[in-house]
C-alpha cells in the first residue's frame, strides 16, 4: 500500500534529511520553504515546539513523498534514530498518511 509522507524540519537539519533519503534510496520527493508562527503554545501540547513565536519565526522545510509502506516505515525509523542524537526542541517531524485511492 502506498503512503504519503510529510516531513517538517528546521533548515539546519536539511542536509541530514537528504542523507537519510539517500541512505534508503528515496530519489523522488518535493520540498517547500515554510516560515512558522505560533501565537500561543500551550505547555506540552503536541504543537508547542512545532513553530516559533509570532516575533521570532523559524525557517523550516517541508518535504513530501509517496512511498511503499515498508520504505515509509524505514524512513520514520531513521528519522527517529536521528532525533535521539540531538538535543534541540524542534526535532524532525514526520507523518505518514495512507493512500486509499489514486488515479
Amino acid at each position: 500500500m502506498m503512503k504519503f509522507v510529510i516531513i517538517q524540519n528546521l533548515k539546519a537539519y536539511h542536509h541530514e534529511l537528504e542523507q537519510i533519503f539517500k541512505l534508503i534510496d528515496i530519489s523522488a520527493y518535493s520540498e517547500m520553504d515554510v516560515e512558522g508562527f505560533m501565537k500561543k503554545a500551550e505547555g506540552d501540547s503536541e504543537i508547542s515546539n512545532w513553530f516559533g513565536s509570532q516575533k521570532n519565526p523559524y525557517n523550516y522545510k517541508v518535504s513530501f513523498t509517496f512511498l511503499a509502506e515498508d520504505k515509509a516505515d524505514e524512513l520514520l525509523k531513521r528519522i527517529e534514530e536521528f532525533n535521539k542524537g540531538i538535543e534541540e526542541i524542534s526535532p524532525i517531524n514526520a507523518y505518514v498518511v495512507g493512500i486509499e485511492k489514486y488515479v
